[in-house]
C-alpha cells in the first residue's frame, strides 16, 4: 500500500503539497518516509528523470519534471509499475492545475496544500493492488519503464557517513609536548592534525640498508679519530705559546666528533627536523675541516 505522497520544487527541495492524514503520522513508516523524502529533495536535481530508493521497511519511488518532484513512500511489495503509475497521474494532474512560472515563484513551503485532496483521492484509488490492475491499462507505463527504467538506490548512498563530516582541527595547546613526532601526529602551518588510529603506536623508521650501516661505520672510525686528534692537540696547546699549536684545534676536533654522532643519532631514531638537522651538522663538519686543514698548512709553512 502508499504510505505516504509529496510533491517537492525540484531547485531547492522546498515541499509544495503532501497528504495530510495526521493519524497516520504515528506510524514508524510515515516518519522513517518523511525523513528519507527530506534527504532525497536535496540530491534530486542530481539524478535522472526516475529514482527508486530502497529502505528496510519502505520504498520511495520519485518522478520529476522540469521543476517539481513528485514522491510517494510505499511499502517494500508494493508493485513499482502502480507506484510510478500513481506519481504519472499526479504529474499530469498537477501540471494541468499549475505553470512553471507559478511552481518557480513559490516562497513558502505547503503553497499548494490544496492539492491535497487529489492526492488523498488517488491514495485510496491505487490501495487495492488487485483490483487496480485488472481496471488500469499498465502496457504504456510498462513499455516506457523498459525504455527508462529508474535508477535504483540504497540508503547507505543517500546518508553520508558519520566519518564525512569535516571535524575542526586541533590547534596547539599548553599541555602537548613541543617534541610532538610523528606518532602522535602531524604538523603543518602551525595546526596539529590527530591522527586517532596512530594513537600508543610506537612508530619506526624503515631498517637501515647496507650503504647506512657503511656510512655509520665510516662514521664511528671518524669520531674515534676525533677523539684522538683533539685530545692530542689540546694536550699539546698552551695559550702561553703564541707559534705553537692552538687549543681551539682540540677543540674544533670534538665538535666535529659531536656532530658525528648527531649525525648517527638522527639517521638512527626518528625526529621532523632530521632533514634539516643533517644537512646543518654537514655544512659545520666542512667549516671546520676546512678551518683546520688552513691552520695545518700555515704550520707546515712555518
Amino acid at each position: 500500500m502508499i504510505v505516504y505522497a509529496c510533491l517537492s520544487r525540484l531547485a531547492d527541495g522546498i515541499p509544495l503539497s503532501a497528504t495530510t492524514d495526521f493519524a497516520s503520522d504515528a506510524d514508524v513508516r510515515v516518519r522513517e518516509g518523511k525523513r528519507c523524502v527530506k534527504l532525497l529533495s536535496k540530491q534530486l536535481s542530481e539524478l535522472g528523470k526516475r529514482v527508486c530508493l530502497q529502505a528496510e521497511e519502505i520504498t520511495i519511488h520519485c518522478v520529476v519534471d522540469d521543476c517539481t518532484a513528485y514522491m510517494v513512500v510505499c511499502e517494500p511489495n508494493y508493485p513499482h509499475i502502480l507506484a510510478f503509475s500513481f506519481l504519472d497521474e499526479l504529474m499530469k494532474e498537477f501540471n494541468v492545475l499549475y505553470t512553471s512560472s507559478v511552481v518557480k515563484s513559490v516562497r513558502r513551503p505547503y503553497a499548494f496544500i490544496e492539492f491535497d485532496t487529489f492526492l488523498q483521492k488517488t491514495r485510496q484509488k491505487y490501495s487495492s493492488t488487485r483490483a487496480l490492475a485488472s481496471r488500469l491499462n499498465l502496457a504504456e507505463m510498462t513499455t516506457d519503464l523498459n525504455l527508462h527504467p529508474p535508477s535504483y538506490m540504497k540508503m547507505h548512498q543517500l546518508e553520508p557517513p558519520p566519518s564525512s563530516a569535516p571535524s575542526p582541527p586541533c590547534t596547539t595547546s599548553p599541555h602537548i609536548p613541543k617534541s610532538l613526532g610523528l606518532s602522535n601526529g602531524t604538523i603543518a602551518n602551525g595546526v596539529i592534525n590527530k591522527d586517532i588510529s596512530m594513537v600508543g603506536v610506537a612508530l619506526k623508521l624503515k631498517p637501515v640498508p647496507w650503504y647506512g650501516w657503511l656510512g655509520i661505520v665510516f662514521a664511528v672510525v671518524c669520531v674515534l679519530l676525533d677523539i684522538y686528534r683533539g685530545a692530542v692537540a689540546i694536550n699539546m696547546s698552551s695559550l702561553e705559546e703564541l707559534d705553537g699549536p692552538s687549543p681551539w684545534h682540540g677543540i674544533f676536533f670534538l665538535t666535529e666528533m659531536l656532530l658525528q654522532i648527531l649525525q648517527v643519532h638522527m639517521l638512527r631514531k626518528y625526529n621532523k627536523f632530521r632533514k634539516l638537522g643533517t644537512l646543518g651538522c654537514t655544512i659545520f663538519v666542512v667549516i671546520l675541516n676546512g678551518f683546520l686543514l688552513d691552520r695545518y698548512k700555515e704550520l707546515e709553512e712555518k
